[in-house]
């Protein structure tokens, strides 16, 4: 099909099928400067299907949008026609509290999942940044994870049933309703961190976990990240309710988590019964002691939910950080990657999840008071330079959003699985409709 896809056309083929269209909201869903043709609006799965049916007879390129948290992540999409707001697709569809399931639609925003959860004493142990704005479906469809996955896994590892729509408007369900229901799920990992490239999120059903009865978190503060690593294991080798961990760099825990901490901060988050967590908070405490912290601040209860929110944000206030990078390495080269970063911007956060080895990096400012070329060559030294460090490490770095625009790849080389990767874009979606050029490798 041509790119060429005008209003004249789109436009009646989507009213059409019955497609909401969202009026004047074009300019809200630009990227790179690119408005597109027009905004569809679904509220049900059916609506859902029937716009990208329409897009895929026009060979019109589709953006799905969430709660749009996640757009700066890959490069500008090489075509763009139609925006696919899914925020109309807000419902939980069903919550079974004796099974720990529950269904929803993939525009609900993880915060508000949260609030239908909580009623029963369960939650979703996934956290995003921005939770009342970042969707179900988008979270996952980028591949989001949080401090909680050092406790908890990843985001994916808690699906169990998926309801996808794919580009010629085919509806496919795979997984169940039930935990040991696991029929066809190898096409949820699919769509799960593939930036909506081969289809949509729908709706997902998440395995769940009840509301532990009672949380802390320990701040200990030390004079390198190798340090606050090792004290992470003393205490995890006790086996210690830790559900998340996280080391934030120097002068910045205070902003971050608003809580006080000399040199590296190191936060145990352990959660459970209360008399578990006394102990882990004892345990964890002594570990971090013997290994040559100051200890700083304790959080209970709502005081280390509400820290962990802001840690999850990490430079997230009202909207994305000017930039922000992610690192992957094994986790026993965490503390280097970290310690590679920090020289790069000064204010800059940083925040390593310990047991995953992954280093999140957030300029919040962007180097606003540099001219446009010195942040240019800030964003692409850095990728550059640090890509070499971070992959003789054995791990890889992506830059998931830069406000000034893209001087280079953000994935990064496509690795050895890019074949298998261009070859289930070629059959899931021949026509490149969903997303297309944004994902890795130009896909």
């Amino acid at each position: 099909m041509s790119s060429a896809v005008s209003p004249a056309e789109l436009v009646p083929a989507l009213e059409g099928r019955g497609v909401p269209l969202a009026t004047d909201a074009a300019a809200s869903f630009a990227i790179a400067g690119v408005r597109p043709l027009a905004v569809a609006s679904p509220t049900t799965v059916e609506e859902l299907g029937a716009a990208l049916a329409a897009a895929s007879e026009l060979g019109a390129a589709v953006v799905p949008w969430g709660g749009g948290t996640r757009q700066g992540l890959g490069l500008p999409p090489s075509r763009y026609h139609l925006a696919l707001d899914m925020r109309g697709l807000d419902r939980v569809l069903a919550h079974e509290p004796a099974d720990l399931t529950v269904t929803v639609q993939a525009g609900c925003t993880v915060g508000a999942l949260q609030g239908a959860l909580g009623g029963a004493e369960q939650w979703l142990p996934v956290d995003p940044p921005l939770p009342d704005r970042a969707t179900v479906g988008g979270t996952l469809a980028a591949g989001i994870a949080g401090p909680l996955s050092a406790g908890f896994g990843l985001p994916r590892e808690m699906v169990i049933g998926m309801r996808a729509v794919l580009p010629d408007g085919t509806v496919v369900k795979s997984g169940g309703n039930v935990v040991k229901n696991v029929t066809g799920f190898a096409m949820d990992r699919l769509h799960v961190g593939g930036l909506g490239t081969l289809g949509v999120i729908a709706e997902v059903t998440f395995k769940i976990v009840p509301v532990p009865r009672k949380e802390a978190t320990v701040v200990a503060g030390f004079p390198t990240p190798h340090a606050a690593v090792e004290a992470y294991n003393a205490a995890a080798a006790n086996g210690l309710p830790i559900i998340a961990a996280e080391v934030l760099s120097p002068g910045n825990t205070s902003e971050v988590a608003g809580v006080r901490a000399d040199g590296w901060a190191l936060l145990l988050r352990v959660a459970g019964r209360p008399s578990a967590v006394e102990r882990a908070i004892d345990a964890s405490s002594a570990a971090c002691r013997e290994h040559g912290a100051k200890l700083g601040d304790l959080a209970e209860d709502s005081v280390s939910a509400a820290l962990w929110d802001r840690v999850a944000d990490l430079g997230w206030l009202d909207a994305p950080p000017a930039i922000t990078m992610r690192i992957a390495v094994p986790p026993s080269r965490g503390p280097e990657a970290a310690e590679l970063l920090r020289p790069h911007r000064t204010g800059a956060l940083i925040a390593l999840n310990v047991p995953r080895g992954v280093v999140r990096w957030a300029d919040p400012s962007g180097g606003l008071d540099m001219s446009a070329g010195a942040a240019v060559g800030l964003v692409k030294g850095v990728g550059t330079e640090l890509r070499h460090q971070i992959a003789a490490m054995g791990g890889s770095l992506v830059i998931e959003g830069w406000d000034r625009g893209h001087g280079l790849d953000p994935w990064g080389p496509p690795g050895d699985a890019f074949e298998v990767m261009r070859g289930l874009k070629e059959q899931y979606d021949p026509q490149g409709i969903l997303n297309p050029g944004r994902y890795v490798g130009g896909l």
